[in-house]
């Protein structure tokens, strides 16, 4: 009864829909995820009703570590707390635009991802795009096809928008003339340097300064954790030397391949193309005249461009360019394959038209001799049989590597060398090291703490190893009397660097008092150093000096500016400013200064979009959870 009524109440069309969602649910995603289907996800943040998941959030993190790992930042120094704060923030920024594209009805359609994909380079293999490529990077950055689509998708929405929303910001002729006059401005620069280096012999620093560096700064002596690995190595092309060429073998190797080294005839064909429409006879009639015309001596060339209906051809004359049988329909094929050399076909009826078909070029069949592609064949012979000795040595390695309790007895065993890297880290940029899958392996508990062999892993297609923890070293504080030296000279240099800031800032102070120029400089051993007429770009002086120079304030026409900065060697360096000149406005900056109009536009678009982004936040719902 139990069982009639579950049938009975499986025939409406509620129940109809739910069984349709879990057919969905196991096809995309398996029979495990019915669970994840039915239970709630937690959830980081809502915003205007809509969640942004924790797996959201967790994977966003880790995209971002990665990131910044592979930008060679010390783990150690990346702030948790800081990451996933950002991280929240830029999801709820990427939902408030992709809530704002929807309600504009933005689209970008799955042609366009598509052509988008194929044609990244970073997808291609020998400027070809490569399926395995493009899932091997964006899985490396942790995305799924299907993610890395759908992020994609929002990426250019969002661009769409910005686009839009910055292209209604303009600039005025005046204010395009304001800033090229600004921007053409010169002023008179004098320096005074004050070097670092010549205070350092006047300056001691304490044991006691020293420690308190130390107990205050404890990160900065951390050691990197470090493992030394042992290894075995076996590389395909190792055994290319162990192969012996049986002439005999060679012989039924070549016989089994001999299409690979075949070339069957290439024609290089012409055509014109009647496409045949609701008028079967008219187009039997227009084919028939564009023949005559050919028999009377017409141009195949120039009457395909004048009446050819292919239009990837027309245009070239009709030249299809070279091909091999089997790339043309069979209609087409048997009266282009029977034509002698600029010999015309009839016409031809074909599922796409009436064709007249013209033989340009060929290249005859060829089936050589082993003798004449000898090297090329014995090569290939020699790389398949070291294939099988490689294949047959890594699968033996693997099973002496789970039976051994070391490398040594599998080396001897195979003939290896035992190998070590050296302390690498986990960050580690070359050898074995790098391989994201033996780092897995030597921190994993099997090997670091069991002291196990690893499996056989594979480098790449043409290099496995096998790989023990030889020694760990753990992350530590180095001693203090190891780094006091290196302490003692950092705190010298800060010493020395504050007192030529002191220095600067009272040079500063006399200057803005009074004081004249050249008696400052003489009170203090120094000599100045002049430009004239110094523009933004200019390269006569140190850029961030330069900066610093045209951020001074305009003095009055009698006075200067003064002030100090820190040039890129650690030097305090005062700078006076005079005689400041504004390019006279002449009407026509844009010609004087190419493109400043639409750099000026550009940065008021960039504006008007922030305004707009902050006021999606403000009139939005956004309400954050509290994450563990």
């Amino acid at each position: 009864m139990l069982i009639q009524r579950l049938r009975d109440r499986s025939e409406g069309v509620f129940s109809k829909i739910l069984i349709g969602l879990i057919i969905v649910v196991f096809g995309l995603f398996g029979f495990g995820s019915i669970t994840t289907f039915l239970a709630p996800v937690p959830k980081v943040a809502e915003v205007n009703g809509e969640d942004i998941t924790q797996q959201e959030m967790e994977m966003s993190v880790e995209r971002n570590r990665r990131l910044l790992l592979a930008q060679n930042v010390n783990p150690l120094e990346i702030d948790e707390d800081s990451l996933r704060s950002n991280v929240l923030q830029s999801l709820i920024n990427r939902k408030l635009l992709s809530q704002a594209a929807a309600s504009l009805d933005l689209a970008f359609s799955e042609e366009q991802l598509d052509q988008e994909i194929v044609t990244t380079d970073a997808f291609k293999i020998d400027g070809i795009f490569d399926s395995q490529q493009f899932q091997r990077v964006i899985g490396s950055a942790g995305y799924s096809p299907l993610s890395y689509r759908r992020e994609m998708r929002q990426d250019r929405l969002f661009q769409q928008m910005s686009q839009a929303i910055s292209g209604t910001a303009f600039v005025t002729s005046a204010a395009i003339d304001r800033a090229g006059s600004l921007t053409g401005q010169t002023r008179d620069v004098a320096l005074l340097r004050i070097d670092v280096d010549s205070l350092i012999d006047g300056v001691g620093v304490t044991d006691e300064e020293q420690r308190e560096y130390y107990a205050n700064n404890q990160s900065e002596f951390e050691s990197p954790e470090t493992i030394d690995i042992a290894y075995l190595e076996l590389k395909r092309s190792d055994f290319m030397d162990d192969v012996e060429v049986n002439e005999a073998d060679l012989e039924s190797f070549f016989e089994e391949r001999r299409a690979r080294y075949s070339r069957a005839e290439s024609r290089r064909l012409a055509h014109i193309l009647v496409e045949t429409g609701e008028d079967e006879q008219a187009s039997s009639q227009e084919i028939n005249d564009i023949y005559q015309k050919l028999l009377n001596g017409g141009d195949f060339s120039e009457l395909a461009k004048e009446f050819s209906d292919d239009p990837g051809s027309a245009a070239n004359g009709g030249d299809l360019g070279f091909a091999e049988p089997g790339a043309y329909v069979p209609e087409f094929e048997d009266a282009a394959f029977a034509l002698g050399m600029n010999e015309l076909s009839k016409p031809v009826r074909t599922e796409f038209g009436y064709h007249i078909i013209k033989l340009l070029d060929l290249t005859p069949a060829n089936e050589p001799a082993l003798e004449e592609i000898r090297a090329e064949v014995e090569s290939a012979y020699r790389e398949s049989l070291a294939e099988e000795l490689f294949v047959s040595a890594s699968a033996r390695l693997g099973e002496l590597a789970f039976e051994a309790a070391d490398l040594i007895e599998p080396a001897a065993a195979l003939g290896l060398e035992v190998k070590s890297t050296g302390p690498v880290s986990r960050n580690e940029t070359g050898g074995i090291g790098a391989s994201d899958a033996v780092i897995a392996a030597v921190y994993s508990d099997d090997l670091l703490i069991d002291g196990n062999n690893s499996d056989v892993i594979e480098i790449t297609p043409d290099e496995h190893v096998v790989v023990r923890v030889k020694q760990y070293q753990p992350s530590e504080i180095r001693p203090y009397e190891m780094v006091a030296s290196t302490i003692a000279e950092k705190l010298r240099l800060q010493k020395a660097s504050d007192l030529a800031e002191a220095r600067a800032r009272e040079i500063v102070d006399q200057l803005e008092s009074g004081s004249l120029t050249r008696y400052v400089a003489d009170q203090h051993g120094l000599e100045w150093q002049t430009q004239e007429a110094v523009t933004r770009g200019s390269m006569d002086l140190e850029g961030g000096i330069r900066s610093y120079a045209f951020s001074l304030p305009r003095p009055d026409e009698s006075g200067k500016s003064v002030g100090y900065t820190t040039a890129d060697d650690g030097d305090a360096v005062v700078v006076t400013v005079t005689n400041v000149r504004n390019k006279e406005p002449s009407g026509s900056t844009e010609a004087d200064i190419p493109g400043l109009g639409r750099v000026l536009a550009a940065q008021e678009g960039r504006t008007v979009f922030s305004e707009f982004q902050a006021a999606l936040a403000d009139s939005a719902d956004i309400e954050r959870q509290l994450v563990d």
